[in-house]
């Protein structure tokens, strides 16, 4: 049975790729939903989880509307996709594969995100009627080689947005140089993922903090296997500055709790864990969270939160940095970043997050955030960056209304 089965993978995987080649091509990789479809485009693979946090909003705002996202490359989130979503490689930007493209979509609505133009899809949309918003616009396209020599594509381009959302000021300012008409433009902010506010019972959380009775705790969130003896070693150097340190270990499976449990033992350490119906009392240094559904508990826990399965090669990414940062906490984590790359990128250049390299530099960058004030600034500049898309948000569900025609659901 096996090389029967490892038969039909193999095939299976080579009409997939012939299916995505024609895409690029302007086939069609699905049929068109009924109804409204709002047609969103990723310039760059750092938009991608943004874009896709932006579809989801959109969809429980227009219960009517579908989506069809597009980007250069296979998306890095289409196991992931919001409800009423599709993924298609956007089309070579050429006559008859963009025609295609547009015949078979139809799309209602177009959102550009980024300037990474493609003039002959952009006009031919435009030229048939699709209403289209260029949003996160950092930048001016840039002179170079191919269709930017062209004189006047540029501008004509930017022209064909009914709407530009620029990210500041001097981007603003450089569309309106590069031809984009200066009524159209406006200053909106990035595009970004909103946070997610993470539910949590608070009568449990005030109960275990009055346990903690205002111990130093710090949270290791999604933590792999391939980690655990690092996240453990940190704990224990950290421990010798912070007296009563508390190391909350969530385990990235909750089925690795009991061996977690004992590793942290083995390493001379009190563990407790929450699958025994514990609590972190007074003598306990390790407390192994391996529950299901309760990092909204012990994030509002932990002043300082390193986030895992980013240490390890190949460790996956992790969580969203948006999750912690939205509750108050300041951000660590390794370079393995993964799909979230784009929003690890954004905390650190705000000193939102710090990122650490391995073990030891874990251990060096926790110790160093137990100092309060350092930590509470950290998690100040997290605070912000996850509620700084709102603007953005709300301004393009204001933008879609008005395109559709009809109002945003309560």
């Amino acid at each position: 049975m096996r090389p029967a089965s490892g038969l039909l993978s193999r095939l299976a995987a080579i009409r997939q790729r012939a299916v995505r080649a024609g895409e690029r091509l302007g086939q069609a990789g699905a049929p068109r939903p009924e109804g409204k479809l709002i047609w969103l485009h990723a310039s760059e693979a750092a938009q991608e989880s943004a874009l896709a946090d932006l579809a989801r909003r959109l969809g429980e705002a227009f219960a009517g509307a579908s989506f069809l996202i597009t980007s250069a490359a296979p998306f890095a989130r289409s196991g992931a996709l919001p409800p009423r979503s599709l993924h298609q490689l956007v089309p070579e930007d050429t006559r008859w594969p963009t025609r295609a493209f547009l015949r078979h979509w139809r799309p209602d609505l177009c959102l550009w995100a980024g300037t990474a133009l493609r003039p002959t899809l952009i006009q031919a949309a435009a030229g048939s009627g699709t209403p289209l918003c260029l949003i996160d616009a950092s930048e001016a396209p840039e002179p170079g080689g191919g269709w930017r020599r062209l004189t006047g594509l540029t501008a004509s381009t930017l022209r064909s947005f009914a709407q530009v959302l620029a990210t500041d000021e001097g981007a603003a300012r450089a569309l309106i140089r590069a031809g984009a008409r200066a009524a159209a433009v406006e200053v909106a902010g990035p595009l970004e993922e909103e946070a997610a506010t993470l539910p949590c019972n608070m009568r449990e959380r005030d109960s275990i903090g009055a346990v903690l009775r205002a111990r130093p705790v710090w949270l290791a969130v999604a933590v792999n296997e391939a980690e655990e003896e690092a996240v453990i070693a940190a704990h224990r150097t950290a421990a010798r500055l912070a007296h009563r340190l508390l190391l909350i270990l969530v385990p990235a499976e909750a089925a690795r709790g009991a061996q977690l449990a004992r590793k942290a033992a083995e390493a001379g350490l009190s563990v407790a864990a929450r699958s025994r119906e514990a609590e972190p009392e007074a003598q306990c240094e390790v407390f192994v969270a391996d529950s299901e559904g309760e990092l909204g508990l012990w994030y509002r826990l932990a002043p300082v939160c390193f986030m895992g399965s980013t240490l390890a090669p190949n460790a996956g990414g992790g969580r969203s940095p948006l999750e912690p940062a939205a509750l108050g906490s300041a951000i660590l984590h390794g370079p393995e970043t993964g799909p979230h790359a784009g929003l690890y990128a954004r905390f650190q250049a705000a000193g939102a997050a710090r990122g650490v390299a391995d073990g030891v530099a874990l251990a060096e960058a926790l110790s160093d955030l137990l100092s309060p004030d350092k930590a509470a600034a950290m998690a100040h500049a997290a605070w912000r960056i996850s509620t700084g898309g709102a603007d953005m948000n709300q301004r393009v569900l204001a933008l879609v209304a008005a395109a559709l025609g009809e109002g945003a659901v309560a």
